[in-house]
């Protein structure tokens, strides 16, 4: 596979994902996940080193199956979430978006996002990086790894998996 071939389809699966969380379609976004995955948002040790091991440091979330995924969802939308009450709106945007290598079976990515969301009647702004891993099964590419790295982490309000 040609690099720009790669990237092609890397930024339709991440676009997608980006889309799907928008429109709060949790079933579809949990479906672009493989059974077995890694979701991990670390937290900052200092101002210039990020947690490297999430078993032994300080996450926002690691979450590890698209089960997990999925029960994280249907915490949101059921309500038990308290701070997700009402489901916030959010609009993510994906730029920069490059690949960091591949093959015919898998490829990596990095790019930079930006999530503003609105909850409560107020807006808030998160931005960061992504670092997506990406494997063929079948005929689709699925998202087998994403390391979400925010950049503002003092936070006006509590990121989940929908506002990062």
């Amino acid at each position: 596979m040609e690099r720009q071939q790669a990237l092609e389809i890397g930024r339709d699966v991440i676009y997608r994902e980006a889309d799907l969380l928008d429109r709060w379609e949790w079933q579809a976004w949990s479906e672009l996940y493989t059974e077995v995955c890694e979701f991990w948002c670390p937290a900052w040790l200092t101002e210039v080193k990020l947690g490297e091991d999430p078993t032994r440091t300080l996450s926002h979330f690691y979450i590890t199956s698209r089960v997990a995924l999925q029960d994280r969802t249907w915490r949101i939308k059921s309500g038990v979430a308290p701070f997700a009450v009402p489901v916030p709106r959010t609009c993510h945007m994906i730029s920069n978006v490059y690949v960091e290598s591949h093959d015919d079976s898998s490829i990596s990515l990095r790019s930079h996002w930006h999530c503003l969301t609105y909850a409560r009647q107020a807006t808030s702004s998160v931005y960061g990086f992504y670092d997506h891993h990406l494997v063929k099964e079948g005929d689709h590419w699925m998202i087998e790894k994403k390391q979400i790295t925010l950049l503002n982490d003092h936070l006006e309000m509590p990121v989940d998996v929908n506002t990062v």
